[in-house]
Parts: C-alpha cells; structure tokens; sequence
C-alpha cells in the first residue's frame, strides 16, 4: 500500500487516534507502533493501545495523502491541521498561502462525490 510518510512516519507524526477524540495531538516517540510499514506516534499510552486494537480503523485514507487531491488522482502532502473525521474515517487536506485556501472547504461542499472519485483513484494506484 502507498503511503505518504515522512522518514518513515505517517501522519506527520501527529498522534492519529487524537484525532478521533476531536483534539489532534503531536505523538512522542514513547509510545509508537507500526503498521503497514509506517511509524505512528501517540500522545499517550491509551491512544497507543486504541490504535494497535484497531489500526485500520485509525490509519487516514487514501494512504495520509491529501483527500481532495486524491479526488484528482494525485498525491499531495496534506497539513494535519486540516483535516474531518466523516463516517469513521480521518480524512486530511492541504493548505496553501497560510492556510488562507484550505481544500477541505471543497470536500464538506460534496463529500459523497469527491470520496467516491477520490475512492476509485486510490484503487487504481494500489492495484500493481
């Protein structure tokens, strides 16, 4: 599976199960596991033990790259700070110019449209 991982870590080294309690937090290098070949950190021990209960169910779409660009069938790095949990699943986004044109306004306009697009191009770059 394609990844977007920074020296190995995914989500920017952001604790992603934090992000499911609506309170994004960097991780620490205490509390890590790996899955899928990817190094995630976490903010306590409790988020670590969620996420090696359950990882799939806490790994970000589309591999952590940036959703909307996804939809395009592109990859682009995201900023963890934009991002939604939508049907159980962390979806991040981009933010250019200062974080003044945020792609994630275009997905809340139709989140249904853009997954599905967003979706079918994931699916075309993993099936080799």
């Amino acid at each position: 599976m394609k990844q977007n991982l920074k020296n190995g870590m995914a989500a920017q080294g952001y604790d992603v199960v934090s992000f499911f309690n609506d309170n994004p937090k960097k991780g620490n290098d205490s509390y890590t596991s790996t899955y899928h070949d990817a190094k995630y950190l976490f903010a306590s021990l409790a988020n670590k033990e969620k996420f090696d209960a359950a990882p799939a169910q806490y790994t970000p779409q589309y591999g952590g790259f940036c959703a909307i660009a996804m939809s395009e069938g592109a990859e682009a790095n995201p900023n963890p700070k934009s991002w939604e949990v939508r049907d159980g699943k962390l979806y991040f986004f981009t933010r250019m110019l200062f974080g003044i044109i945020d792609a994630k306004r275009q997905w809340v306009k139709k989140p249904e449209e853009l997954r599905a697009l967003a979706d079918m191009a994931w699916g075309k770059m993993n099936a080799s």
